[in-house]
């Protein structure tokens, strides 16, 4: 049996799989990613992989190939991560680092392609040739399916959806600009709101269950039929994560936006609000056009799958 690791590094957690040559993930594991030293990430890697080599009793000469999606800007061809704000990491050399202890082909590449790359060929976007994938979490990541093919294709740094600017409000981003779409709309934006919001409203239902240590992305799910501050931090959301969506699908006219993240657990609670907003407010609207929005399917195991697409 011949095997493939898919790693999918986020701003919470690293997160590490062993796929089958049917494609199937025989288990996996996470890890806290924690940006406190020097070549963290490289050896974050190396000890998740370790780990489920000895706990699966599988050598490492039967890998055929270690997948990698990382958040930022990523140098594919050379292995480097270019940038990455929720990692605080700039042209580091991930790929070398790990052929220190690996003698297996590695590749890396942006993790919200390495998602859509999953959804392409195994979740919602099958048969769909225009597509664009949205992964909402610490940031918003992006891929763009046009015609059957991922346009990052063709250059690394295509499709950072998360860096459109959508605001003059000075909040302050990652990357180290102001107003970009993840600073509104990402699943860390509606936490944050949501904070405030209670902080402002104290009589809020929202506080019978949660404190500001304990809120979360569904936090205001729970909520927005019985609470009105939550339903306006609702509300403002699916503005914001709206607009954006607004301008990609008049650039792009995408047949079907797909969500992923763990808000988009929500699914229909999320989807159809969004949907009618982004409906109502399209250019294309004029001519009768309307665009799906749908929950991925692939949840957790996405960015993990589309680290196997990476060999094909």
């Amino acid at each position: 049996m011949k095997y493939y690791f898919g790693i999918d590094v986020g701003g919470t957690y690293i997160k590490a799989g062993i796929i089958d040559g049917k494609c199937d993930i025989l288990c996996t594991k996470k890890i806290k990613t924690i940006p406190d030293k020097p070549n963290f990430l490289a050896n974050s890697i190396i000890k998740i992989i370790n780990s489920l080599l000895e706990e699966n009793k599988i050598k490492a000469k039967d890998v055929l190939g270690i997948g990698i999606g990382l958040p930022g800007l990523i140098d594919s061809k050379n292995g480097v991560l270019g940038f990455s704000g929720n990692l605080k990491l700039k042209n580091y050399p991930l790929k070398s680092e790990l052929e220190k202890v690996f003698d297996i082909p590695i590749k890396i590449a942006n993790d919200a392609d390495i998602a859509t790359l999953a959804e392409m060929h195994f979740g919602a976007g099958q048969k769909t040739d225009n597509f664009v994938m949205l992964t909402l979490g610490t940031g918003i990541g992006g891929g763009v399916v046009m015609g059957g093919k991922l346009i990052s294709d063709h250059s690394d740094y295509a499709g950072e959806i998360g860096h459109m600017k959508i605001t003059d409000k000075k909040i302050k981003c990652t990357c180290g600009e102001f107003g970009c779409f993840e600073t509104l709309a990402s699943t860390k934006a509606l936490v944050r709101e949501t904070k405030l919001a209670m902080k402002k409203h104290p009589e809020s239902l929202m506080w019978q269950t949660y404190d500001l240590n304990t809120v979360t992305g569904k936090t205001v799910f729970e909520y927005i039929n019985s609470d009105e501050t939550a339903r306006q931090v609702f509300d403002k959301f699916i503005k914001n994560l709206g607009d954006g969506i607004v301008n990609l699908v008049n650039i792009f006219k995408p047949e079907l936006i797909l969500l992923g993240g763990a808000v988009s657990s929500q699914r229909s609670k999320l989807t159809a609000p969004l949907e009618e907003y982004v409906n109502n407010h399209i250019y294309a609207r004029h001519a009768g056009f309307k665009v799906k929005v749908k929950t991925a399917t692939l949840a957790n195991d996405a960015g993990i799958l589309g680290c196997r697409c990476l060999f094909d």
